[in-house]
């Protein structure tokens, strides 16, 4: 008898103890067909990824730890789902993998992740607003599109007081006798009040390698993919506003290189944003970018719809222009990951896009 009381007070316990933590898994699928006016001097046709939305899978969980503490963690893996290739070889989750503590005090998260810029001043961007990855800035050099992430970061996140929250983050650069080589800082604040959010923030990333921008410098003759920054320093400012169905997003981000060769360069962007929900399952995007660097301009207007299907699946369509001045080359994104278009041949490109995303 004492056996079984044993055995159902142990198992009561630890169904009391699996109820105080959650995993959650998520993912998203995107996938479309798009045709582009001018790569490189010629016309094409292909199936592109994560055009909407970037196709990932995570798993989130936390443990309740009793006095309002909690364990989190966080792992997410991006990829493309027209190949199933890992967005970086040989990283797997390449997104977050995280573990930290979060309580009345804020939250500390350990680990890699994306800076405070991408999290308070990209998701304003049109990029993100629009659903559209072709919006982001040529090069993606401000990191609004999420495609560089601090390794062995520690961030500390405040509790919103008021409306109010903030966030510090430290990556460390971890080579002896150095601390300054390879470290990267970041830092911001969001007020959200009602229909108005507002950011703030700031990056300083030592001994950045260009990685995707290279397409991008390569085509002003300014770098490759094999560049290392000195320092690459983003100040961002990022405004959203919902006014009934329409929502308006507007954001300025300034990004300073410090090249390898000793030249200081600028690059400038702005946004201007709006989605309007003129139908139970439709949603209109119009979106409007420009970016200057060493005297050259890229223009970039868009237009999109958005269909539900349900919550978690769309249709959509998407059509961007970009038109390029200074004797650059239009470069729409110009990262040269996978979903940007690459360089143009001439000062003009356009793309258009029919394609369907799923959430899970």
């Amino acid at each position: 008898m004492k056996k079984v009381l044993f055995a159902v007070t142990a198992t009561g316990f630890a169904l009391s103890a699996f109820a105080q933590s959650n995993v959650t898994m998520y993912g998203s699928l995107d996938t479309g067909v798009s045709y582009i006016s001018n790569l490189g001097g010629a016309s094409v046709a292909r199936v592109d990824q994560g055009t909407m939305q970037p196709d990932r899978i995570g798993f989130r969980g936390s443990e309740d730890l009793g006095g309002h503490l909690q364990a989190t963690f966080q792992l997410e893996a991006g990829f493309s789902t027209d190949t199933g290739a890992q967005t970086k070889a040989g990283v797997l989750f390449n997104r977050y993998s995280t573990v930290g503590l979060a309580g009345d005090f804020g939250a500390v998260t350990i680990g890699n992740m994306p800076d405070v810029v991408f999290d308070y001043v990209g998701k304003l961007s049109d990029g993100y607003q629009l659903t559209n990855w072709y919006l982001f800035h040529p090069g993606n050099l401000d990191s609004l599109a999420n495609t560089y992430q601090f390794n062995n970061a520690v961030r500390y996140t405040t509790p919103t007081f008021s409306g109010f929250q903030a966030s510090a983050m430290y990556g460390f650069g971890e080579v002896a006798g150095d601390s300054s080589n390879g470290r990267n800082v970041s830092t911001g604040a969001t007020y959200t009040n009602g229909p108005l959010r507002a950011s703030l923030a700031y990056s300083k990333l030592n001994n950045r390698a260009a990685g995707f921008a290279g397409t991008f410098l390569t085509s002003l003759g300014l770098g490759s993919a094999a560049t290392v920054f000195n320092s690459l320093t983003t100040t961002a400012a990022g405004i959203g506003y919902t006014i009934g169905d329409v929502r308006l997003n507007s954001v300025y981000t300034q990004v300073k290189m410090s090249m390898p060769t000793g030249r200081e360069l600028t690059q400038r962007n702005a946004d201007l944003g709006a989605a309007w929900h003129y139908a139970t399952q439709d949603t209109l995007n119009l979106g409007y970018e420009l970016s200057t660097l060493t005297g050259d301009h890229w223009n970039t207007v868009s237009l999109g719809n958005v269909h539900e299907l349900s919550k978690r699946t769309q249709l959509y369509a998407q059509l961007s222009y970009q038109r390029a001045s200074g004797g650059a080359m239009a470069t729409m994104n110009g990262t040269g990951a996978a979903g940007a278009t690459g360089v143009s041949g001439s000062t003009s490109q356009m793309v258009t896009t029919i394609g369907i995303h799923h959430s899970f």
